[in-house]
């Protein structure tokens, strides 16, 4: 293995506080989503067995559930490649920098552009999640107001 040269800890500790927030929020709504998930598995559990003591038209409607679950799935596949490109992505910015500061101006643009392409699709990845799940949110709410209210 290469020896590789000593990096100042200040030129990529913030960076990767930053990062790690980003991933955290994206892992809350992971949770969140695989949440929604269970409990409408348990609900469709519960009906199917014919256990519910609610009313008789419980998940009459299950067209605005299944949306919601959807839009869930795919919130989690999304949360998902978030976590992936937001790691990776400080990867190539390590590389990036030890390039950098060994000279290697070829490499360091090719770093450059990997960390930049990574950064993008983790932005786009993070954005998806959020729109994911509030649309899940969305289809969930009016699912339940509808079983409520009619």
């Amino acid at each position: 293995m290469r020896d590789l040269k000593q990096l100042d800890e200040g030129q990529f500790k913030v960076d990767f506080m930053i990062s790690e927030g980003y991933i955290k929020f994206s892992s809350e709504l992971l949770r969140l989503s695989l949440l929604a998930m269970g409990g409408f598995g348990t609900l469709v559990l519960v009906r199917l067995k014919g256990e519910n003591k609610g009313p008789d038209n419980f998940l009459q409607h299950p067209v605005l559930f299944s949306i919601s679950m959807v839009f869930f799935a795919f919130c989690v596949g999304a949360c998902l490649f978030h976590r992936y490109y937001a790691s990776d992505c400080m990867s190539w910015y390590i590389d990036w920098l030890r390039a950098d500061q060994e000279n290697k101006h070829e490499k360091a643009k090719i770093q450059r552009e990997g960390f930049h392409r990574m950064l993008k699709r983790s932005e786009k990845s993070l954005i998806a999640c959020e729109f994911l799940f509030g649309a899940g949110v969305f289809f969930f709410l009016i699912a339940i107001f509808m079983l409520l209210y009619r």
